[in-house]
């Protein structure tokens, strides 16, 4: 027995030393298993509990996960299913429609706000319901008679509006001081006014409200007063603007009071491209309290103007005869009788004018509103760039295009063709540096480049303007605030460089080449008029025939049948028509070139189709079918598209060729052989300095090898001395050494060698 159990610890060690010579599990290689085998699966260890495993070091740092290969696919950016927005930009472009002409403005905070709260209380319900039963709420109506009965027939019953929830405590309304316009209880401002009063969010709102009413809210008050207007009138602007004056609408409105470009120009505001009125808080607070006061004077109560600007005042006067009411809020109640829009805006500005009047009330009495906008006032001339005016204020730019968001371009307007000379405009700039500014400006001004005033006619682009001005397009983009794309239609007063003395003619312009006359494309048709003459308008982007032929005095009509065009179709900017004028008729307010000064081809001519297939490196030719010829085979051979035949001959590829029909083919043309380069041309004078003369030399043996002459390449011949290097005509020729170079005395005469006459020498080099 002891044997055996010696033994057993003799194989015991034996396995222990060999588990610590075998490398850890991490490190071991596995072996691969024998071919036909599956490995065995693994038996789980059913008595034990499952023990965590030992973190184990690694013989090879983590390798870094390899970066996965972009798919190519772009990431979505919407739902799958789920139709995309187009991109509006290229669609504009597409339809060759400009880019849009204003700066797009984001939606204000104060808007947005509105809108939110709008959604948020009058969703659930089309209309404002009923009035709230209460009889202990103030009225302005008491008194009135009581509806029993309507002689309206019958009628299938309307969904019944949703009613609001009483609020729990009315009594604040008796405390409240009424605006100075007037206030009727109704359902819809008695929920703006709750939710102002007793809504967290709502009491933040009327805060930002009254704080950012700071900025304009006095010069406002201060026009309406002049204008005999009530003053809590300046809370419409609020509703309109959110008192920002720079904010565009989708549909064209801008400013503090959103006025329409054609409602601003009957009210006395500029607005084009180069300064905005609607935009100037001073003059379109003026326009809108004459426009507020018209309708207050035809409408007869407050409610009734307002509702009239929002939704104008032909719909108001529409839905009055229809509904045979005037009152605003029976209006407001019918269905269908405003838009539900205008059915709350009036309230919106009731309701704020109310809160403006009790800020202790709704929690606002602590609010500072904001500085008042302060400003000098400058006197410059026209075409005066507010970075310049900045810089003779000593402030920064930003500072006075704040004060001046009236100018869009970012310089004064120039003069209008009608404007008179001597003419000033106003820039404000920050307080306290209107003096300064006055002193400086002159001496900035003539410093810079000098500028004219281009009035844009009929048939120019703003290339043609920047080629006739010699200047680039780029410059006049910039001097003028155009965006690429941008469209100027004639009549537009442009910023111009002074214009040199070598101005480029009409037919430079047209061809785009100096003293090259430019190819005119005319129908087949002629026309002949004893009392007329021909000329050549090239249309540009936005021009119609109808326009046009009013500008050249013609017919459109006429157009169409001088040109062969579809008089409902459109014009394209590139095209050019012919066009018949008046013999005797000057034409300066239209971009046209001479029919002398042009190179005229008839379409479909030969000279037409030359002209056209040089530009492309071929030739037309007109070829006699063969027996046996085939479509396919005359492409091959012709190196043409079967596409390419059908489209010259107007036959498809399907159609059979007889032997002797005619058919067009363009071919390549052989390219021309290159011309030697002409020798540059030489003046008298070039050509004496070019000829070389052999300086004199003497008949005597070659010099020693100390003289400091260069060594010639080959001994020259013993009878001809050495050879001297040339010298110029118009060089002294060196003097003849004082001793030879054998050390022997110098004759008293020296010897004149042979000199190789001018003609013989070679011709100088080109």
């Amino acid at each position: 027995m002891r044997f055996p159990k010696a033994a057993r610890v003799f194989v015991t060690a034996g396995w222990l030393l060999a588990g610590a010579l075998v490398s850890p599990p991490s490190l071991a290689q596995p072996k691969p298993a024998p071919a036909g085998l599956k490995p065995a699966a693994a038996k789980p260890a059913a008595a034990k509990p499952a023990q965590k495993p030992k973190p184990q070091a690694s013989a090879k740092p983590a390798q870094k996960p390899a970066a996965k290969k972009p798919t190519g696919k772009k990431p979505l950016t919407r739902k799958p299913g789920e139709a995309g927005e187009p991109d509006e930009k290229t669609r504009r472009a597409i339809a060759g429609l400009p880019p849009t002409q204003h700066r797009s403005v984001d939606e204000s905070a104060e808007l947005r706000a509105l809108r939110e709260l709008d959604l948020a209380l009058f969703s659930a319900a089309p209309n404002a319901g009923a009035p709230w039963p209460s009889d202990d709420l103030p009225t302005l109506d008491r008194g009135g008679p009581v509806l029993l009965a309507t002689g309206v027939p019958p009628s299938a019953p309307l969904p019944a509006p949703l009613q609001p929830q009483a609020p729990a405590d009315l009594s604040f309304l008796k405390k409240l001081d009424l605006p100075d316009i007037p206030v009727r209880w109704d359902a819809r401002v008695l929920r703006y006014l709750e939710f102002y009063k007793n809504n967290p969010r709502g009491r933040s709102m009327v805060a930002s409200w009254v704080k950012k009413s700071g900025r304009y809210g006095a010069a406002i008050r201060r026009v309406l007063r002049e204008q005999g207007l009530p003053e809590d009138v300046v809370w419409l602007a609020l509703v309109e603007s959110g008192f920002d004056p720079t904010i565009h609408s989708p549909v064209g409105a801008a400013g503090l009071w959103q006025f329409m470009p054609e409602g601003a120009r009957i009210y006395g505001l500029t607005v084009d491209r180069w300064i905005d009125e609607r935009l100037d808080p001073e003059r379109s607070t003026l326009a809108a309290a004459r426009y507020l006061s018209d309708l207050h004077r035809r409408f007869g109560t407050w409610e009734l103007a307002f509702a009239a600007y929002n939704m104008g005042y032909g719909g108001l006067l529409a839905s009055i005869r229809k509904y045979n009411t005037n009152d605003f809020w029976e209006l407001s109640r019918l269905e269908a009788g405003l838009p539900l829009e205008t059915a709350l805006y009036v309230p919106k500005i009731v309701s704020m004018a109310i809160v403006a009047k009790n800020c202790a009330v709704f929690g606002c009495d602590g609010v500072e509103p904001e500085p008042a906008v302060t400003f000098d006032k400058l006197s410059v001339g026209p075409g005066v760039a507010l970075r310049t005016v900045a810089t003779a204020a000593g402030v920064d730019l930003d500072a006075v295009e704040d004060l001046n968001p009236q100018l869009p371009v970012g310089r004064t307007p120039p003069l209008g063709p009608d404007a008179k000379e001597g003419a000033s405009f106003v820039v404000r700039v920050p307080p306290g540096t209107g003096a300064r500014a006055a002193k400086t400006v002159a001496k900035l001004l003539e410093r810079e480049d000098k500028l004219e005033r281009h009035l844009v006619r009929w048939g120019e682009s703003i290339e043609d303007i920047a080629a006739l001005r010699g200047t680039t397009k780029s410059t006049l983009l910039s001097l003028n605030g155009l965006r690429s794309g941008e469209q100027v239609r004639p009549g537009t007063v442009l910023l111009v460089p002074e214009g040199g003395p070598d101005k480029p003619t009409v037919a430079s312009v047209f061809s785009g080449v100096r003293g090259e006359k430019p190819v005119i494309v005319v129908p087949a048709e002629a026309f002949t008029y004893r009392d007329r003459r021909r000329v050549f308008y090239r249309v540009v982007a936005g021009d119609t025939a109808r326009e046009v032929a009013s500008a050249l005095s013609v017919s459109a009509a006429e157009i169409a049948r001088w040109n062969t065009l579809d008089p409902s179709a459109a014009l394209h900017d590139g095209m050019t028509l012919q066009v018949f004028v008046p013999r005797e008729r000057a034409l300066a307010n239209a971009l046209v070139l001479e029919e002398p000064e042009a190179r005229v081809l008839p379409v479909g001519s030969t000279e037409f189709f030359t002209h056209f297939e040089n530009l492309k490196g071929r030739k037309r030719l007109e070829i006699a079918a063969a027996e046996g010829d085939t479509w396919r085979g005359l492409s091959k051979r012709y190196n043409l598209s079967l596409g390419m035949l059908e489209r010259i001959n107007h036959r498809s590829r399907t159609s059979p060729l007889a032997q002797g029909d005619k058919v067009v083919v363009y071919v390549a043309q052989p390219a021309p052989p290159k011309a030697a380069p002409a020798p540059a041309k030489e003046t008298p004078d070039d050509k004496a300095e070019a000829v070389a003369v052999a300086a004199p030399v003497e008949d005597k043996p070659a010099p020693s090898e100390d003289l400091d002459e260069p060594k010639p390449e080959s001994k020259p011949a013993a009878d001809e001395g050495p050879t001297k290097p040339a010298t110029f005509r118009n060089e002294t020729p060196p003097p003849a050494p004082d001793k030879p170079a054998s050390g022997k005395p110098a004759p008293d005469k020296p010897v004149t060698s042979k000199q190789t006459p001018a003609a013989a020498l070679p011709p100088p080099a080109p």
